[in-house]
């Protein structure tokens, strides 16, 4: 059974891809097994990008072309509170 993540750390984890990757706004879509999915739109007009956060490796990925490419030098550094 998928583990369930709290509305603070999804909410610090969304702030953390809005100020480190410089998007404009950040949504989050839910929840795949262990990974947390958002949606973002950046500054360029009309551009709309796809995350996923790995929550057991804490990376990121971004759907570019159909398939899931690791963001570089990206480690989420938000934790969750146990």
């Amino acid at each position: 059974m998928s583990k369930e993540y709290s509305r603070t750390y999804i909410e610090s984890v969304k702030q953390e891809l809005l100020d480190r990757l410089g998007l404009k706004q950040v949504y989050f879509k839910g929840q795949a097994g262990e990974d947390l999915l958002y949606e973002a739109t950046g500054y360029d007009r009309g551009t709309v990008h796809k995350f996923c956060v790995r929550t057991k490796k804490g990376t990121v990925d971004e759907m570019v072309g159909g398939k899931w490419m690791t963001v570089r030098s990206f480690a989420v550094k938000s934790k969750e509170v146990k």
